[in-house]
C-alpha cells in the first residue's frame, strides 16, 4: 500500500479543510475581514519590503507585533500591491493546515488511526479555526501551530526543540507565552527532580535562550529588553474589563459588556474598577497566576501525554477566561491541544463541540458586522473594538485601506444580545471549572484512574498519566 493511499481518509479531511477555507478567503468573502488589522498587516509587509528589518519599527505605523511574524509578512511585502490583500490570510489558512497535520500525526501515533482523523476534522472543521483565519484574516494559528508543535515534542521527550519552538511562538504573539508554563515545569521534572541527565536542562535553556535571541538581531526592536518593553506597551494598552471576550468580566461593572454589546451602547469599563478592595485588574491577574501554580505544580508532581494536554489546556482557557484585557480571540490556542483530549475521550469531545459553539458565538458577535466601542477609555493606543480605525492614521498602509473591507455576516446582531453573551460568559467559566475539576482526578489524585475498558478509542495506556 502506498503512503497516499494509508492515509487517503487524512488527505480527504485535509482537502475539505482547505477548499473550506479557500471558498470562504476568496470566493464568498475577497478582500474582507478584521480590515483594521488586516491593513496594518498589509502595511507592515510593504514597509518590510521597502527598508527591511533594520529600520521597520522607526519607520512602520503601529508595529506592536513582536518580530516572529515580521518575518512572514517581511516575504509577503514583496507581492504586488493588487495581489497582496489577497495574501494575507495565506499563512494562517496554511497554518490550520499544518497543525491538523501535527494532530493527526501525534494522535495516531499515540492512540490509533480512529483517533488521528477525530483530532483533525475536529480541529479543521469547528467554526472557530476558519472563522480566525479564512474570515477574520487574523494570525492566531500561526503561533498556535508552534505552541502545539512544541507540547508533541515535550511529550516525545525532545526537550531543546520543545522549549525552542515554545519560545519562537512568543515572537509570534507574546499571548503564547502560557506555553512555557506547562514546558517549563515539565523540564524541571525531567532533568533536575528525576534521575534524568541535568546537562538537558542546562542545554535546553540554551537552546530557548539561542531562540529569543536570534530573530531579533536584523530588527530595531532594541533586543531583548526593547521586546519587554514592547509586550509591556501591548499589555497597557488595552486597560479594561474585557476588550470584547464573553468571559465572567462582560457581566462585571455599572455598564457591562453585555448590555453594550446588547445595544445600549456605552464604552468598555477600565479595569481599575474596585473589587473587594483591589481593582479589577489584580483580581484577575491572580487568579490567573493561581491558576499557573495549580498547573505548574501539578506537572512538577505527575507528567505525561495527558497530564500536558490537559494542563495547556487548562491554562490556554484561564489565559481568555480570568484575567482581564482579554481579546475575544485568546482562547484560539485551546482548541489545538483540546482536540487530542477529545480524540481520547467522550466527555472531552463533548466538552469541545460546547466551547467551539460558545467561543464561535463570541466571535460572529464581534466579527460579523462594524462595531467600535472602547473609545471614551483612557489609554487605549490602537483603537476600540472590532471595526474601529486602528493605527493611529494611515501612515504606512499604503493606500490598502481601500482594498480591503470590514466583513459582514448575517444574525450578528443575535449573537450581541444581552442574553447570548451572558449564556457564553457563563457557559465559558463553567467549562473551565470543568477543566480545573478533570486536573484534580487526573493529576492531583491519591490513586491511578480506571484504565483501559473505559477509554472510547482506544485502550488507556499506562505512560498517560506517569
Amino acid at each position: 500500500m502506498t503512503a497516499l493511499a494509508k492515509h487517503s481518509r487524512f488527505i480527504a479531511i485535509l482537502v475539505a479543510g482547505l477548499l473550506l477555507r479557500v471558498l470562504l478567503a476568496f470566493v464568498l468573502y475577497p478582500r474582507q475581514g478584521f480590515s483594521s488589522d488586516m491593513q496594518l498587516f498589509a502595511g507592515w509587509a510593504t514597509t518590510l519590503a521597502r527598508v527591511g528589518p533594520g529600520a521597520f519599527y522607526a519607520t512602520a505605523s503601529g508595529a506592536d507585533y513582536p518580530p516572529g511574524y515580521m518575518y512572514v509578512l517581511w516575504l509577503l511585502g514583496n507581492a504586488s500591491a493588487a495581489a497582496l490583500p489577497l495574501l494575507l490570510k495565506m499563512p494562517a489558512i496554511l497554518a490550520d493546515l499544518g497543525i491538523a497535520f501535527i494532530l493527526y500525526w501525534a494522535a495516531r501515533r499515540w492512540l490509533g488511526e480512529r483517533a488521528g482523523l477525530i483530532a483533525a476534522a475536529l480541529y479543521l472543521f469547528i467554526p472557530v479555526t476558519w472563522y480566525d483565519s479564512a474570515l477574520w484574516g487574523q494570525v492566531d494559528a500561526v503561533g498556535a501551530l508552534l505552541l502545539i508543535a512544541s507540547l508533541v515534542l515535550l511529550i516525545e521527550r525532545q526537550s531543546e526543540a520543545a522549549i525552542a519552538l515554545a519560545v519562537l511562538a512568543i515572537l509570534v504573539k507574546p499571548q503564547e507565552a502560557i506555553g512555557l508554563v506547562v514546558v517549563l515545569p515539565v523540564l524541571v521534572r525531567r532533568h533536575l527532580i528525576e534521575s534524568g541527565s541535568r546537562r538537558r536542562l542546562v542545554t535546553s535553556a540554551f537552546a530557548g535562550a539561542v531562540t529569543l535571541v536570534l530573530p531579533l538581531v536584523p530588527f530595531d526592536i532594541g533586543g531583548v529588553a526593547g521586546l519587554l518593553r514592547l509586550f509591556q506597551t501591548d499589555a497597557d494598552r488595552y486597560s479594561v474589563l474585557t476588550a470584547n471576550a464573553f468571559n465572567i468580566w462582560a457581566l462585571v461593572g455599572a455598564t457591562p459588556l453585555a448590555q453594550i454589546i446588547g445595544g445600549s451602547g456605552g464604552s468598555w469599563t477600565p479595569d481599575s474598577l474596585a473589587i473587594g478592595g483591589a481593582t479589577a485588574f489584580i483580581v484577575g491577574a491572580s487568579a490567573l497566576a493561581a491558576v499557573g501554580l495549580v498547573v505548574a505544580g501539578g506537572l512538577l508532581v505527575r507528567e505525561g501525554r495527558v497530564p500536558i494536554l490537559l494542563g495547556f489546556a487548562i491554562v490556554a482557557f484561564s489565559f481568555y477566561a480570568v484575567p482581564t484585557r482579554v481579546h475575544e480571540r485568546y482562547l484560539f490556542p485551546f482548541f489545538t491541544a483540546g482536540a487530542l483530549l477529545a480524540a481520547e475521550f467522550v466527555a472531552a469531545s463533548a466538552g469541545y463541540l460546547i466551547v467551539g459553539l460558545l467561543n464561535a458565538l463570541n466571535l460572529h458577535a464581534i466579527l460579523g458586522a462594524p462595531l467600535s466601542v472602547g473609545a471614551a477609555v483612557a489609554g487605549l493606543g490602537r483603537g476600540g473594538g472590532a471595526g474601529a480605525i486602528r493605527g493611529g492614521g494611515s501612515g504606512g498602509l499604503g493606500g490598502f485601506g481601500t482594498q480591503i473591507a470590514s466583513i459582514r455576516l448575517p444574525f450578528a446582531d443575535l449573537a450581541r444580545t444581552e442574553t447570548i453573551v451572558a449564556l457564553v460568559a457563563l457557559g465559558q467559566t463553567a467549562a473551565l471549572i470543568a477543566l480545573l475539576v478533570a486536573w484534580c482526578f487526573v493529576v492531583i489524585r491519591p490513586r491511578p484512574i480506571a484504565r483501559a475498558a473505559k477509554a472510547p478509542y482506544v485502550a488507556w495506556r499506562p505512560s498517560s498519566t506517569s
